[in-house]
């Protein structure tokens, strides 16, 4: 992240990325949007998908629900993936008016907190307890994607190193932590993390991790805006710090040496193939570790203190990390339109098939009787049943300024760069000259 995360999520695809895009006609009559009571031609909506990653399978959603409903004409517009510009600008800018616009959670409620209707009335609200409301209680976002992240390990060179099952719930202590890397290295493993650096990863990912301290995110957050938190004086603050230096650390990074590079495709393949065992990403790598070999992955929360009874050691970050808005500038008609797809996407067989089975995206819907099959995704489900998650706290936060403005700060402190207390100031800095 979660897109992702914003998710959606992540790569390091280069170049300018462009938008895909795919008009799909039910019948004749093109690109009118009027209604179809009073034109032969079908209504036209566009959808904008923030997650690139499943571009053909939304694409072939979309023909899907046009069979089912002949009077619409769904045209998909999916972000490449790594694009850092929402497909919902880029189509804005061009003149179009988009219907649903998929944002992250944060975006919704700040950037484009003005796009959206009220959706508190729609049935599929008693499906959910992760819709999206705003300060005034409204319902303005439908929950598509829920995500997590923690530390992605690979189960059999895991399992090698411990000699039998393991419960990644059992390393709730960085202590632990240190030993479960010591067994790996003891195994064979010269380098039992491959820890990738990107700024996403490490700021608006990593260390928004912090912010779960208390049940409200929000309350750190208005803290730091009013200028009373000295992070280097919050434990929690500190101790995610204390976990980064281990994970990173030349003892155990397959990258310690030259910490700071673009070693997400890298990260992957290693930990895929066996020859690191861990790193720290969302159930989005589950695509790029399983085109490497197909191991068993699974999750263990990011230690952030000796304490075992800590929450936050015994919890993986989980929620909706992309939502679906209705623009109150698209028609009535178009608004029902959109209105008839959630429901499509909720109710009808197709389209949680769709959803769980073919995007391998957790429902945030408790009728839909699918279960994701990819390995990250099970440990997501699981750690939701057993009650193991806590609020997917990159949704609380700017991820573009955490991207640009304190990502570069954070990989100073990786690299010895900088102070603990430098990086806190920075943090404090921004809140209370940014407001965000």
């Amino acid at each position: 992240m979660a897109n992702f995360k914003n998710l959606a999520k992540k790569s390091t695809v280069a170049g300018i990325a462009t938008a895909l895009t795919l008009s799909l006609a039910a019948c004749s009559g093109g690109s009118s949007t009027k209604s179809a009571s009073s034109s032969n031609s079908p209504l036209k909506i566009i959808i904008t998908n923030g997650k690139g990653e499943i571009d053909s399978q939304f694409k072939q959603a979309a023909k899907d629900f046009m069979k089912a409903n002949p009077k619409i004409q769904v045209e998909v517009d999916s972000i490449a993936v790594g694009d850092s510009l929402n497909i919902f600008d880029k189509l804005t800018a061009s003149g179009k008016t988009p219907t649903l616009a998929m944002f992250s959670p944060y975006d919704a409620l700040h950037k484009y907190k003005d796009v959206g209707i009220d959706l508190s009335k729609e049935k599929w609200n008693s499906e959910t307890t992760d819709a999206l409301k705003n300060s005034s209680g409204q319902v303005i976002g439908f929950p598509f994607a829920v995500e997590g992240m923690g530390l992605v390990y690979n189960q059999s060179v895991v399992e090698k190193a411990t000699g039998g099952n393991f419960d990644p719930f059992s390393i709730n202590t960085q202590d632990k932590l240190k030993g479960l890397l010591d067994k790996i290295k003891a195994s064979g493993v010269q380098y039992p993390v491959a820890y990738q650096t990107e700024t996403w990863s490490v700021a608006n990912h990593y260390s928004s991790l912090f912010l779960d301290q208390t049940k409200n995110p929000d309350s750190i957050l208005n803290k730091l805006k009013a200028g009373k938190l000295d992070l280097t004086k919050n434990a929690d603050w500190n101790g995610y710090y204390n976990t980064m230096e281990i994970l990173a650390s030349k003892d155990y990074n397959k990258f310690g040496d030259r910490p700071l590079g673009q070693y997400y495709d890298a990260a992957h393949v290693a930990v895929g193939k066996g020859d690191s065992a861990i790193l720290f990403n969302g159930d989005w790598a589950y695509d790029s570790l399983h085109a490497v070999a197909g191991a068993n992955f699974g999750f263990m929360p990011v230690p952030v203190d000796n304490n075992a009874n800590n929450p936050l050691n015994n919890k993986i970050a989980v929620g909706p990390t992309q939502v679906f808005v209705v623009n109150k500038k698209a028609t009535a008609e178009q608004q029902k339109a959109a209105e008839k797809f959630f429901n499509w996407l909720v109710y009808e067989k197709a389209g949680q098939d769709f959803v769980v089975n073919k995007a391998q995206i957790i429902s945030a819907f408790k009728n839909n009787p699918n279960k994701v099959t990819n390995p990250l995704g099970v440990a997501i489900s699981n750690a939701i049943t057993a009650g193991k998650t806590m609020p997917f706290s990159t949704n609380y936060v700017n991820t573009g300024d955490w991207t640009t403005i304190l990502g570069p700060e954070v990989q100073k402190y990786i690299a010895k760069q900088s102070t603990k207390a430098d990086l806190a100031k920075a943090f404090e800095s921004y809140y209370t000259s940014h407001k965000n």
